[in-house]
Order: C-alpha cells, then structure tokens, then sequence
C-alpha cells in the first residue's frame, strides 16, 4: 500500500502544470507577446535570451518639439528576471526659442517578476521595476537634456495576458536628487491598457493595443529659486499596433493628448508618434 502511495505522489508531483494554449497572443516565446508602447516595464524574458532595441517618439507642438532616439540592449539574466542597458539621444528638442541637441541620461533598469501564474485560459504576471540614470545630459541647457545629477526609479507592473485579450497597469516614480541647488521636478507615472489579438499567420502575432499613460511633474529648482513655469501633469491616450516574430517585433503607435493640466504659462504639445522595434537572439 506504502509503495502504491508513494508511486501516485510521484506522478502527481511530476504531471504538467496547466497553461493556456500556443495560440494567438501565446502562439510566440513571452519576449515576442503584445506589451505596452509607451508604459514602462513588461520586459521579462527567457533566461539567456537578449533583444537588441530601437525606440524613437517625437512630440510636437506649436513652438515645442521634442525627438528621443533610444537604443537598448536587453539581458535575460533568470526566466524570471532582466537586466536593460538604454542609451538616450535627442537630435532636436525646441521650447520656444531655446533649441538643445546631444546625450540625454543613460540609465540601466532591472525587473524582477515576484509573482507569475499560469491556467489553461490566463497568464498572469506582476513585476517590480527600479532603475538608476548617469548624468550624461545637462540640466542647463535650454531646453535641459537631462536632469543633471543621478536620479532613481521605482514602480511596478501587472499583466493579464489570455489568447485573444491583454490587460495590463503600471504605477512608479522617478525620485531626482539635488546638485549645487539644482533639482528637476520628481515625476510619478500611472498607465493601464487593453489589447486584442487580431487573426495573423502561423509563426506571427499581429494586435492592437490601446493605452492610458499619465505624468505628474513637480516643479523645478534651478540654483535654488522655484521655477513656476515648470512641472503639472499630461495624461496620453495611446493606440498603437504589434507585428513580432520569434526574432522580430515592431509597435508604432499615436499619443494624443486628453489632458495637459501645466504650472504657469508653458507650451503643450499635440501629439506624440512612437516606435518601438527590437530583435531577439535566442
């Protein structure tokens, strides 16, 4: 009876764990799964895998223009945890008359799933995000290309990814520090979004994607006096579209401001185009 008992617990310990079929947003490896564009975080993947990436946005507005250029690299350090390299550049940012080209702050970020769950219908994950910038911009050009003096991020993320549906939030803050009385404004970022596969050919995942991504800015101190024509808070609504393969992914997508609630008198844009692509080396 003992060795019956014990054959049945081993067959119970060894027997699969449920999880939602390969098809549709699952019919790819979790790297080439629809995410969001503009939302921070939702980049964990297999353990030695690492993705080379390319992101680019361009905000514009009358009189205000800014252009990011962000190449990447990111490791698979476990299955569960990543590490990301990201090298800032602006070509062109204008407030006004002020106009400011060159590095903007490197940062290198990390993202540790703490909970992951897996059914025949879901997938469910929640990450924690933290991430540290070099001060390779200046804070004193005008308009400023970085925030001059290290700053650290810290937020989170949760995913609930089933065949057809993607549902996703994330919540986190950029903390600043100080340096001879200059301190750009701490920023606090909430976003949310849906997804829905749309039908693709074998081997790919084409969805659509529509986000929520809203920014609250403190204001600045520059050499120890407030700047009142800083900081306030701009919420985004973001649609885009994913194509990927098990090699290769692209999102491009339009922001269109909602809400742009800004201290003092200050320009506003009108919109913002992102892309986003990225190959994957297995």
């Amino acid at each position: 009876m003992f060795f019956f008992s014990l054959l049945y617990s081993i067959c119970q310990a060894t027997e699969p764990l449920p999880e939602p079929p390969k098809i549709g947003n699952f019919a790819l490896p979790a790297s080439q799964q629809p995410a969001a564009l503009v939302g921070f975080g939702g980049n964990i993947i297999d353990a030695g895998e690492v993705q080379v990436y390319f992101f680019a946005d361009d905000f514009e507005g009358h009189s205000k223009r800014t252009i990011d250029l962000i190449p990447g690299v990111l490791f698979g350090i476990t299955d569960t945890c990543s590490l990301f390299f990201n090298f800032p550049y602006t070509p062109a940012i204008q407030d006004g008359r002020g106009h400011s080209r060159g590095p903007e702050d490197f940062y290198v970020q990390g993202e540790y799933a703490f909970y992951n769950k897996k059914t025949a219908f879901y997938a469910d994950q929640a990450t924690f995000v933290a991430n540290v910038t070099v001060p390779t911009g200046s804070a004193f050009r005008k308009p400023p290309t970085g925030f001059g003096s290290p700053s650290f991020f810290i937020g989170g993320t949760y995913y609930r990814t089933l065949v057809d549906w993607l549902f996703f939030t994330s919540h986190g803050a950029i903390l600043t520090t100080s340096d001879q009385g200059t301190k750009m404004g701490d920023q606090f970022f909430y976003q949310c979004g849906v997804g829905r596969n749309i039908s693709s050919p074998e081997g790919w995942i084409y969805a659509w994607i529509i986000e929520l991504d809203g920014q609250y800015n403190r204001k600045n101190r520059i050499k120890g006096f407030t700047d009142p024509f800083s900081g306030g808070n701009s919420v985004y609504l973001t649609p885009s579209l994913w194509v990927s393969s098990k090699e290769f992914l692209l999102q491009l997508g339009l922001s269109l401001p909602l809400s742009q609630n800004l201290f003092g008198r200050q320009r506003k844009f009108h919109y913002a185009i992102n892309l986003n692509v990225a190959w994957s080396f297995y």
